[in-house]
């Protein structure tokens, strides 16, 4: 990491440990709220928004390398804000967007004014075809992360025979989302679609779309993947913690030897799922040919580890690890939804035996 990166994760987990309280995290959770306003605009004025757009955008230009430690950080502390989504992922597109769309949303984006998501990749995206001083787009997007929180979507479509990305303000007519509460504490949406939209709610089309396809949801992989991590490291920590405290035949938990070997075991798969993804970011900013076998590896691995990780970190808890007050059952929920996203696991470990299979 340069000094700067540095600084910034080093500013980001002073920032979560002294301010992100998971009592009060929860308290927002059952009130039904999807993001706290004050964290989310705190995360905006630090800078952290601003992570991944380039210099000429007024950004820092991380690349995934440098961007990956703080994912970690948003997975340990179960952060529910969608900075990922918004930042990184959405704004991805925005920023090879035409400069007028771009130059009027990104600044939105890295001021915490303007929060948007992608949705989950589909078989059935929506259809967007022209019409009178416009667009039209009609269809259905399922799942959308974060989508009951956002200000925004930032969608793949067909267009013109082929795929397009659309950008949709969700308080547009014609746009109708119905939000609804993860088992992580944020809130998604289902949203229908039979909208007009201004001619710049196209961002790309044909081929440059497609390659934005691949990109974006390579991104989402490795993001998630990174975020498991952190939830991985965060189990291990309250587990190590708990056995320390706890007591059974007047000795700790952690005196046991069985545990002990458990506890190892967690910190190794960990560690390896670290690695993993540090390989796979390094070999994405590069450019390499094996970027997309290292990225899905990656998220197979997390997907495991982390599965394995969270379990062994309920069992030794025992009982007060299955309250909703405790925070490592929520690692274990948050890895849930993370399996998926952007594809489950077992598509991700079908795809890399077809990518391998294919560049051999």
């Amino acid at each position: 990491m340069t000094e700067e990166q540095q600084m910034l994760r080093d500013s980001a987990e002073r920032y979560l440990r002294d301010n992100y309280d998971f009592a009060a995290r929860q308290a927002l959770v059952d009130q039904g709220d999807g993001l706290d306003t004050r964290h989310w605009q705190a995360f905006a004025d630090m800078g952290w928004a601003a992570m991944c757009f380039p210099e000429e955008r007024n950004g820092f230009g991380f690349g995934l390398q440098a961007i990956a430690p703080l994912a970690e950080l948003l997975g340990n502390f179960l952060v529910r804000e969608p900075l990922l989504e918004s930042a990184l992922l959405a704004g991805h597109v925005l920023v090879s967007a035409p400069n007028a769309v771009g130059d009027r949303m990104i600044p939105g984006i890295m001021d915490g004014s303007v929060l948007a998501t992608v949705p989950y990749p589909s078989d059935l995206p929506p259809v967007a075809v022209q019409a009178d001083n416009g667009i039209r787009i009609q269809g259905r997007l399922d799942y959308v992360p974060s989508g009951g929180s956002a200000t925004h979507v930032v969608t793949p479509a067909q267009y013109n025979g082929g795929m397009g990305w659309i950008l949709l303000g969700l308080e547009a007519e014609g746009v109708n989302r119905t939000p609804f509460m993860n088992h992580d504490g944020r809130i998604g949406a289902h949203i229908e679609l039979d909208a007009s939209l201004d001619s710049e709610a196209l961002l790309l089309w044909g081929t440059t779309a497609d390659a934005m396809h691949a990109s974006v949801y390579q991104r989402a992989m490795l993001l998630a993947a990174a975020e498991g991590v952190g939830a991985m490291q965060g189990a291990l920590d309250l587990t190590v913690e708990y056995t320390k405290q706890r007591q059974q035949f007047g000795q700790p938990l952690a005196s046991f030897q069985a545990l002990q070997h458990r506890m190892a075991d967690m910190l190794i798969q960990t560690e390896l799922a670290r690695s993993l993804v540090g390989a796979a970011c390094r070999a994405v900013d590069a450019g390499t040919d094996e970027a997309q076998s290292l990225v899905l590896a990656a998220k197979a691995k997390v997907d495991a580890a982390a599965r394995k990780v969270t379990q062994e970190a309920i069992q030794m808890h025992g009982g007060i690890a299955t309250t909703n007050e405790y925070r490592v059952g929520h690692y274990f929920k948050r890895m849930a939804l993370l399996e998926s996203w952007p594809k489950h696991r077992d598509a991700v470990i079908a795809e890399f035996i077809q990518h391998r299979g294919e560049t051999q």
